[in-house]
């Protein structure tokens, strides 16, 4: 645009230049005089048509140039208010995603929580459950075992009133004391009808000859092997097993043995794990009686 009106500013100084020139020369008269001066001006006329045609044409660019610009100009406010609409747009929709994502946050937090808690009350339940199961089972045992020693209480008083010789002797603590050779001292008496059973050495002493009933029962502690051997004279006569392929087994054995006055029978340990009492009711025994 600027190098178009410097081109015009050109040419006008060009002309005004043909101007004093022609004024400069000599003036003549006559008919030659008046035809050069009319050939001068028709040239200025033609010289001044065509600057004006070009300054109309470059104006006439410079308008539609200028039209252009606006336009251009105004496309790109256009543009900008849209750009601004839509950086504003994604602001908003960062804040609220960043909102979101806090929420989230929180949200999970609180399910872990929740998770945490649940599975500390299923681990604590699970424990309560075993603890009841085992009890149970230990309950269970001791009742069995109650009731087998409630017979053979039964049992023994009966023969005890005929022969005056019985006894029934047990233990209290489960780590239960014994003496050399693995002999059980069994040092809590029921009965001692004769005083036949020595709570000191753990050994029943025939009071005179006939046949005898020995009985021995063993409950085992918890998932425990335990076993016991009635013994006559030294030799292992009958034994008791209790298993570790379940809790508070119980085992029991009898043997009747003819005896002379004097021999002795006792229980020596097999598997040295503990047995168990309860609530200071003995529930490993001894027993015998004279038939």
């Amino acid at each position: 645009m600027w190098s178009g009106l410097f081109l015009v500013f050109l040419f006008v100084v060009q002309t005004k230049s043909l101007s004093v020139r022609a004024d400069d020369r000599p003036q003549t008269s006559g008919p030659d005089g008046e035809t050069a001066k009319t050939d001068i001006l028709r040239q200025l006329l033609n010289q001044e048509t065509i600057i004006r045609m070009g300054l109309d044409k470059k104006v006439h660019d410079l308008v539609k140039d200028v039209v252009k610009m606006k336009r251009n100009v105004d496309n790109m406010k256009k543009i900008i208010v849209t750009t601004n609409r839509d950086l504003l747009d994604a602001k908003n929709e960062i804040a609220a995603i960043k909102k979101e994502n806090s929420i989230l946050k929180t949200e999970c937090q609180v399910q872990s929580n929740v998770t945490s808690y649940l599975y500390d009350n299923i681990r604590l339940a699970k424990n309560s459950i075993k603890q009841y199961q085992r009890t149970q089972i230990e309950l269970s045992s001791a009742v069995a075992s109650l009731e087998v020693f409630r017979k053979n209480m039964s049992l023994l008083d009966g023969y005890v009133e005929k022969s005056n010789v019985g006894f029934t002797v047990g233990v209290l603590s489960s780590n239960f004391p014994s003496l050399s050779n693995d002999i059980v001292l069994f040092n809590y008496v029921i009965t001692n009808t004769g005083l036949s059973y020595n709570t000191k050495t753990g050994k029943f002493n025939a009071p005179k000859s006939g046949t005898y009933v020995f009985f021995v029962t063993a409950v085992s502690s918890y998932n425990n092997t335990l076993s016991f051997n009635i013994v006559y004279n030294g030799t292992s006569k009958v034994r008791t097993y209790s298993d570790e392929s379940a809790p508070y087994q119980t085992g029991t054995n009898l043997v009747v043995l003819v005896l002379d006055k004097g021999d002795s029978v006792w229980v020596s340990r097999g598997h040295d794990k503990l047995f168990t009492t309860f609530k200071n009711i003995p529930l490993t025994t001894f027993s015998g009686f004279l038939l």
